[in-house]
C-alpha cells in the first residue's frame, strides 16, 4: 500500500512533461516494455487457478493462487515505478500517456488491495476487485498497446458486429486528420503530411508528444519542441528535423525511435525537397 500512495504521490506531483531526463533514470525506464509482460501473465493466471481449484476441489490450487497473486502484485508496483520512470525521464507527455500511468497507478492499487482482501476472505468482494483488477489490466495494456503502436493497432481489424458494442466507428469511417486539409493541392498538405502521419505522429501527435514535439500540424511543426525550432526554412543543415531522420538507426537521437523503421531514402528526399523549398505550407503540389 505504501508503495501505491508513493506513486500516486510522485506521478501527481511529477507528472511527464516531454522533457528527457537522468539518463539513468531512462536506462532503468527502459525495461518497462520487458517487466510488464510479467504481472500481465501472472494476473491471467490468477482466476484460472481460483476455478479451477474450486470445481475440482484442489485445495493446493488455490494456494497457488494466493502465491501467484503476491508476484502478480510484487511485479506490478515494480513495473508501474519503472514505467513512471520511464515517462518522466524519457521526454513524454500527452493525453494517452496521462491516462496510462494514471490506469498503472489504479491497478496497482487494486491489486494491493485484492491481495490483502484475499487473506481475509474470498468471498464476494474479492472476486468483484479481481473483475475490476482484470478490466484495469485490459485497459492499462490498451493504453499502452496505443502508446507504441497507434491508438487503431488493437481494433484495426475487429469485426464489424462487434464494433458497436465498444462504440468504436467502422473502419472505413476514419476520422479527419488533425493535420491539414489534404484536399488542398500543396507541396505539405500532398506529400509531407502524409508522410507524418504514417511515420511521425504515433510519438509526435496530440495524443504521445515526446520531446514537447508536435508533428501534427503545420503550426505545430514550426513552433517546434523543447529545445526550440526544427525547421529552418531554405536550410536542411540547419534543420535539426533533418538531421535526426538522417541518423543511423541505433543512435538514440534518430528519429523514429523505440525501434521503429527508419525513413526510406525516398521519404527523406521528400523533407529535404520541403525544407529547400522554404517549408511552406502553401508550396504547389508540382
Amino acid at each position: 500500500m505504501i508503495c501505491f500512495l508513493v506513486l500516486w504521490l510522485v506521478s501527481t506531483k511529477f507528472p511527464p512533461d516531454g522533457i528527457q531526463r537522468n539518463t539513468i533514470a531512462q536506462f532503468i525506464g527502459r525495461f518497462h516494455p520487458l517487466l510488464l509482460h510479467i504481472p500481465i501473465g501472472l494476473f491471467i493466471l490468477v482466476p484460472f487457478l481460483e476455478i479451477i481449484g474450486a470445481k475440482l476441489g484442489k485445495p493446493y490450487l488455490k494456494q497457488s493462487a494466493g502465491f501467484v497473486l503476491g508476484l502478480a502484485t510484487l511485479t506490478t508496483c515494480i513495473t508501474s515505478i519503472d514505467g513512471w520512470l520511464l515517462a518522466w525521464s524519457g521526454g513524454y507527455s500527452g493525453v494517452t500517456l496521462a491516462n496510462h500511468l494514471l490506469a498503472g497507478t489504479l491497478l496497482t492499487g487494486l491489486s494491493v488491495a485484492l491481495y490483502f482482501v484475499r487473506k481475509i476472505n474470498t468471498g464476494i468482494i474479492y472476486k468483484c476487485l479481481l473483475c475490476l483488477c482484470l478490466i484495469d489490466l485490459f485497459w492499462t495494456s490498451h493504453l499502452g498497446g496505443s502508446l507504441t503502436h497507434g491508438e487503431t493497432f488493437l481494433t484495426e481489424y475487429m469485426p464489424s458486429a462487434i464494433r458497436p458494442l465498444f462504440r468504436i466507428p467502422d473502419a472505413t469511417k476514419k476520422e479527419k486528420p488533425l493535420v491539414a486539409d489534404k484536399n488542398k493541392p500543396t507541396f505539405y498538405t500532398q506529400k509531407i503530411v502524409p508522410l507524418f502521419e504514417a511515420k511521425c505522429i504515433s510519438c509526435h501527435g496530440s495524443k504521445k508528444i515526446k520531446g514537447k514535439l508536435r508533428l501534427d500540424s503545420y503550426a505545430a511543426i514550426m513552433k517546434g519542441g523543447e529545445n526550440g525550432e526544427v525547421i529552418v526554412p531554405w536550410s536542411i543543415s540547419k534543420s535539426e528535423l533533418y538531421r535526426r531522420i538522417t541518423l543511423p538507426a541505433d543512435d538514440d537521437e534518430a528519429m523514429p525511435g523505440g525501434g521503429k523503421p527508419p525513413l526510406k531514402i525516398e521519404e527523406i528526399k521528400l523533407i529535404a525537397q520541403w525544407i529547400a523549398a522554404g517549408a511552406a505550407a502553401n508550396q504547389p503540389a508540382d
